[in-house]
């Protein structure tokens, strides 16, 4: 199985817009062959 690495500021759980976009494509994209792995950095941290 191929690996995709996908790189998202936001993503679940936090409940975004641009979260389900990323969401969504991590999620199906294993029906096409593909082992989607996140990296992802904790915005609460960086935010005041």
């Amino acid at each position: 199985m191929n690996k995709v690495l996908i790189i998202s500021y936001y993503f679940p759980p936090m409940g975004m817009g641009g979260v389900q976009r990323t969401l969504k494509f991590a999620k199906y994209v294993k029906d096409y062959g593909w082992e989607s792995v996140v990296v992802t950095d904790n915005p609460k941290n960086i935010m005041p």
